[in-house]
């Protein structure tokens, strides 16, 4: 966008002439330091050779007015190793130092030379101390005159180098001063530019962003003919005047919103009234007239007549329910028509909305007679992809049919098939539910449910006639409750087997009476939503055949006490009949002669007489008698043939 060009432009070059004063003025002040610390180290490196050639000129003179005053030739050598060190140093001097100094020093030479000759005429006296006292006095008075000469020469050097030194500071003083005044202008220079570049934004883009957002503000809160001041042709003006244009377009499609809000809620009224029409209607043909009007009531534009088509069970004709506004005549004569056949019959079949504007005048419209042109909506009646019928209407002239009017009579249509299906299942769940109930309830076997807990919630006459308690009575009563104890043990083994439908077990019953009964049962698991909700169990009364089961077992067994009775008296009483014999004629020969042996045959013969005894007694046995042994003992292990 050109505003935030021009902003980076404006903060580009304020930075570059910022930084390029900054720069020019810092190298300045930097060679300005520079020079000066030069100027400074230059100062102080010749103060600090003329410090030691003063030294060494003071050590020399020293040395000599020594000599002058002892006469010591140790003097005269320490003067000629000085006097050599003076002159290197004046050499070094000379060579390392400034114009100025380079003048001090031929000064200092020339000066030095005097001393020198002076020195060495000192020196050339025999002895100072005697008979020359008054030359080495004049030579020592002279001597000291040159020193005091190069002292004030020093002194002077020292006085300019100070003067020097003073211009230094000065000058370090006037550098300080303007690197104040660099920092200054550069402080009031960024300051400028951001005080420039602040009241820039601000106009340019603060003001025109709070105009925008004062606009947001007014829209929010509903103010959709609020426009936003335009000013300037940059970017920022041109977003607002975007900005008037989006809200000029949202108050449009506010108003577009509103209506279609208008028209979808009252179609949802609409949808609304037809939901409550089919909750409130009865019979199937009671709710398809309700469900016609309320449709014909809600609907604008369309005109008061109308009839629903429902489709017989085969598929192939389309039978009239119900209508509105319609002629007997019209009712008589179209209240069936084939699958496909005029538009009805093609909805019917298609499964698709039509519309059409000039319905008569349509080649599909094959069953019009006499009819004015008039326009026609046919709207199938659905119910998981299935259609179950149609229903017609007759817009007005002037009718137009939007996709919201589409989306609306298709959800009427889908209601309706809905309530149709319903109705039809319930219809179906209705009567299955009345013949299970007659089988149920006129079964010869007993027949009853219960919950997991074993509590009955649904017993048939004949469990209500085999038990002897009433229906009302059994209803809510536990099921072990009339069972024996060993069966209930038995009916809870069986229900925690998870064997059901799959045998038939006996259990014993106690009847309201006292008398007990044998049953037997079969389980079946009821289930809901997964989950065990019970038992349906099925018994048949067993107490006849169990008592002629008995009675054919006893007659198997006295049968078989029969069939050992016969073999007994053939196998026994053949051979005890020789033994009887056999013993008689023993006891006639032994009599008299051996009483051990009389004893003994005696005992055989009376056991033999008592098997006989008892073979006969076998004989008397009847069907009904139980049969007693000697000392009291029952005939009664008749389990084995």
């Amino acid at each position: 966008m050109n505003v935030y060009k021009k902003l980076m432009l404006l903060v580009g070059i304020a930075v570059v002439v910022i930084v390029s004063v900054t720069i020019v003025s810092l190298r300045h002040l930097t060679t300005t330091f520079k020079d000066t610390g030069q100027e400074l180290r230059h100062i102080a490196e010749e103060s600090r050779q003329i410090a030691i050639l003063e030294r060494k000129i003071d050590e020399l003179i020293q040395t000599v007015q020594d000599f002058v005053m002892t006469g010591d030739r140790k003097h005269m050598r320490a003067y000629q190793s000085g006097d050599a060190e003076l002159h290197r140093a004046l050499i070094s001097a000379t060579e390392h130092g400034g114009p100025q100094e380079r003048m001090i020093v031929a000064n200092l030479n020339v000066d030095v030379e005097r001393i020198r000759k002076k020195a060495e005429r000192i020196f050339a006296l025999q002895s100072p101390g005697r008979g020359q006292q008054a030359l080495a006095a004049n030579l020592a008075a002279e001597l000291n005159q040159l020193h005091a000469w190069m002292e004030r020469d020093i002194v002077k050097y020292q006085a300019s180098n100070a003067a020097e030194m003073q211009g230094l500071l000065e000058q370090i003083d006037r550098n300080d001063l303007r690197v104040h005044l660099l920092f200054l202008i550069v402080l009031l220079t960024s300051l400028s530019a951001l005080f420039a570049f602040v009241v820039y934004f601000h106009r340019k883009v603060s003001v025109p962003l709070n105009d925008l957002w004062n606009g947001t503000e007014e829209i929010s809160r509903g103010n959709l003919d609020y426009q936003v001041a335009v000013r300037g042709e940059d970017d920022i003006a041109r977003l607002g005047g975007r900005f008037n244009e989006m809200a000029q377009r949202l108050r449009f499609s506010y108003a577009e919103l509103e209506q279609k809000l208008y028209e979808r809620t009252h179609e949802l009224a609409s949808l609304d009234a037809v939901a409550l029409t089919l909750s409130q209607a009865g019979s199937l043909r009671d709710m398809l007239d309700k469900s016609l009007l309320r449709i014909l009531e809600s609907l604008s534009g369309i005109q008061p007549r109308g009839g629903v088509f429902l489709c017989e069970p085969g598929g192939e004709i389309l039978r009239l329910m119900t209508q509105k506004g319609l002629s007997p005549e019209f009712a008589q004569r179209e209240s069936v028509i084939k699958m496909g056949e005029c538009l009805c019959g093609i909805v019917a079949q298609t499964g698709e909305l039509l519309f059409t504007e000039h319905g008569c005048d349509d080649q599909r419209h094959t069953r019009s007679v006499g009819e004015e042109s008039h326009s026609h909506i046919i709207i199938p009646i659905k119910s998981r992809g299935i259609v179950l019928g149609v229903i017609f209407l007759y817009p007005q002239k002037d009718f137009k049919l939007k996709p919201s009017d589409v989306q609306m009579l298709d959800a009427m249509g889908a209601q309706l098939g809905m309530a149709v299906e319903n109705f039809r299942f319930y219809a179906e769940v209705k009567e299955s539910s009345e013949k299970y109930w007659d089988l149920f309830e006129n079964a010869t076997d007993i027949l009853f449910t219960m919950d997991a807990s074993g509590r009955l919630n649904a017993v048939n006459k004949a469990a209500e006639t085999f038990s002897g308690y009433s229906k009302v009575e059994l209803f809510g009563k536990n099921v072990f409750d009339l069972l024996t104890d060993e069966s209930v043990e038995t009916a809870r083994r069986l229900l925690s087997s998870g064997v059901y439908g799959r045998q038939w077990t006996e259990l014993e019953v106690v009847k309201r009476d006292g008398a007990r009964a044998f049953v037997e049962v079969s389980l079946r698991r009821l289930l809901r939503k997964q989950q065990s909700a019970g038992y349906q169990v099925s018994a048949r009364d067993v107490t006849e055949q169990k008592k002629l089961r008995e009675m054919l077992l006893q007659a198997e067994r006295l049968c078989a006490i029969g069939e050992v009775v016969v073999a007994v008296r053939h196998e026994i009483n053949n051979p005890l009949t020789t033994v009887i014999g056999n013993t008689e004629l023993l006891l006639e020969r032994y009599e008299g002669r051996d009483r051990e042996l009389v004893a003994r045959l005696e005992v055989i013969l009376n056991n033999a007489l008592r098997i006989a005894e008892i073979v006969k007694q076998l004989q008397g046995i009847r069907k009904d008698q139980v049969v007693e042994y000697l000392k009291g003992v029952k005939m009664t292990d008749l389990n084995q043939k």
